[in-house]
């Protein structure tokens, strides 16, 4: 008995030493703590060093981990999806055992695609070119199917590989296309072009001008010819060439256009043969037959060359005058030709009135020349398109407009004359164009373009010489104000919004011969009234564009009707303005002794007689610009 309670106590004294041992610590570690996966089959191993059970999640569609769990040590297959993108993925996968949390980084690579080549250029010639591909993934070669030319060594591939490109012989025209190296959304293309194996020369150039075997030449002769055709329809440049003796040829230009000019006089009295050739960029050419001329003595302006017309022989300054000219083409411009002949007789139009007739000689004329493409001008009112060199235009009715900023760049040529001086300067633009119109530009600080057609109507008031007396003696220089009354505005009192503009303009030295009160006390021309010799000046109401409202000094007017007449107090502005720049002193009595022609001529008061406002057409109003 005794022993059986020795063996008892021993068995509970192990049991107690058992039940008092501690349990080993929690225990969870992962081989890695970041993990790089390729982007293609990308498949990864993951060590879990563990005492216990263990779980593993991995929240993504494109990442997928084998086992989810697991006790003790143990291992996780990591796979991916291809990525076919060009950006990095990342997840995180996350393993928990009891109280313990390990995490690693998941991280897969993106597709690298690149090429070596991004053009290749061939001549017609088969050839071949080697490309290298560097990619960590697998592509492939795509070809147009209308690229039949065109064939690689392989197809398809992966990784860094060198493929060879094939091109067959081109017997036909330039071709082109472009060679992918393509990975799902990923690719780089090779533009390949392949000059043509053929070529056909352009159509011979006909030389149209100067006529063949011409004597007395311009010695600035303008060489024209026609526009070559090419059936490949590759651009033509053309070559003109000069020889005194048809063996040695001396290249005066190269160009695109079809038209040549000159920069200098050839010899006079000598004969020059000359041909034109058309070039495409394939080495085809084509020669024209050769022409020949002989030169005389006449010369030509040069384009933007200027000349004196006239000079100043009074007064310490000039009042300057430049006429320009718009659609006259570059043989218009010969000395004494259309040019010449147009701007002289706009001149002597200009001075065959007073109060210009007397004070011609305190004026200073330039004309200058500027080449336009095209005779005559645009029409936009009538579809007629024309290339000149102001691209002056006839906007409808009686309205023009011309490229005013570029008449002012031509006057800054001349030296001398700098944007104060424009402001005193007054540009005519002489239309070549038979027609009747006109409007004169006028700017608040004294700057003003009349444009004037050659018009040679036979109808009253509307000829050359009326629309230059109107907007160039009258609005241009003489600053003054339409007389008449349009149909839009028979019958109707003058708006307080056309006053406003009226008196804007009248403060700066615009409008003497017009204003908006009848008051003899106070109207601008008070002093003429009763005048001797001036009873023609007093108010009549209908004036600037209105019946009522605004009161101009005589019954007629060059204002009203064009008729070459400027009545008193427009005269009187004038000459003020006239002796003012001149430098010289202005006095009433001085304007009255040499005011000569105070009434209108007989044919101005026939014009006047003759005069229906129901059927003329006025001239449109000036275009007034602050």
């Amino acid at each position: 008995m005794k022993k059986i309670l020795t063996i008892l106590n021993l068995l509970i004294i192990s049991l107690v030493l058992v039940s008092c041992e501690k349990e080993p610590p929690e225990s969870l570690e992962l081989s890695l703590t970041n993990i790089p996966v390729t982007n293609i089959n990308g498949e990864v191993k993951l060590n879990v060093t563990s005492n216990s059970k263990w779980t593993a999640t991995v929240a993504s569609t494109w990442c997928t981990i084998t086992p989810t769990s697991g006790v003790g040590n143990g291992e996780i297959i990591i796979k991916a999806t291809d990525n076919n993108s060009i950006e990095e993925r990342k997840v995180t996968l996350t393993v928990t055992s009891k109280s313990l949390t390990k995490t690693a980084n998941i991280v897969q690579g993106f597709a690298t695609l690149e090429t070596d080549r991004s053009d290749i250029l061939l001549t017609k010639d088969a050839s071949t070119k080697p490309v290298i591909i560097t990619s960590n993934t697998k592509w492939l070669v795509e070809i147009p199917t209308d690229a039949g030319w065109i064939t690689a060594s392989q197809m398809s591939g992966e990784g860094t590989k060198e493929i060879i490109l094939t091109f067959a012989l081109n017997s036909g025209m330039e071709r082109n296309a472009y060679v992918n190296v393509k990975f799902a959304d990923t690719y780089k293309s090779i533009r390949v072009v392949q000059e043509r194996g053929k070529n056909t020369v352009p159509t011979v150039p006909v030389l149209k001008s100067p006529v063949n075997n011409l004597t007395d030449a311009n010695r600035l002769p303008t060489f024209r010819w026609g526009t070559s055709k090419d059936p490949d329809n590759d651009e033509v440049t053309y070559k003109i060439e000069y020889s005194d003796n048809q063996v040695t040829w001396t290249n005066f230009a190269t160009m695109k256009d079809s038209v040549y000019n000159l920069p200098a006089y050839l010899d006079a009295n000598k004969k020059y043969y000359w041909r034109v050739s058309a070039s495409d960029a394939y080495g085809g050419v084509s020669t024209s037959a050769v022409y020949n001329l002989t030169t005389g003595i006449k010369k030509s302006y040069f384009d933007t060359e200027y000349k004196v017309a006239q000079n100043s022989t009074k007064g310490t300054y000039p009042n300057e005058i430049l006429f320009l000219g718009d659609g006259y083409i570059s043989e218009d411009f010969e000395e004494g030709g259309q040019f010449d002949r147009d701007i002289d007789l706009g001149i002597e139009h200009f001075f065959s009135v007073e109060p210009y007739k007397s004070y011609r000689e305190y004026f200073k004329i330039y004309k200058q020349a500027g080449y336009s493409r095209d005779r005559g001008v645009k029409q936009t009112d009538k579809s007629i398109n024309k290339n000149t060199r102001f691209g002056s235009d006839f906007l409808g009715g009686s309205s023009m407009s011309t490229n005013t900023d570029l008449a002012f760049e031509f006057a800054r040529m001349i030296p001398g004359v700098d944007n104060t001086k424009l402001k005193n300067m007054l540009v005519i633009m002489v239309v070549n164009q038979n027609r009747y119109a006109g409007t004169c530009w006028i700017w608040s600080d004294g700057k003003a373009v009349a444009i004037c057609p050659v018009s040679q109507s036979t109808t009253p008031g509307s000829n050359f010489r009326n629309l230059l007396l109107h907007e160039a003696g009258g609005h241009g220089f003489g600053r003054l104000a339409d007389e008449y009354v349009t149909s839009a505005n028979t019958g109707k009192t003058i708006s307080e919004e056309d006053k406003t503009k009226f008196n804007n303009f009248a403060k700066s030295g615009f409008y003497p011969n017009v204003d908006l009160t009848g008051d003899y006390l106070t109207i601008k021309w008070k002093h003429f009234i009763n005048k001797e010799n001036y009873e023609r000046v007093t108010a009549f109401q209908g004036a600037f564009y209105y019946t009522y409202g605004a009161w101009r000094p005589e019954t007629s007017s060059c204002m009203i009707q064009n008729e070459p007449y400027y009545n008193a107090p427009s005269r009187e502005h004038m000459v003020k303005r006239i002796l003012t720049t001149a430098g010289e002193e202005y006095t009433l009595e001085k304007f009255v002794q040499k005011d000569i022609e105070k009434t209108p001529s007989p044919a101005a008061l026939l014009m006047t007689k003759s005069y229906n406002p129901l059927t003329f057409v006025p001239l449109a109003p000036p275009v007034m610009v602050k």
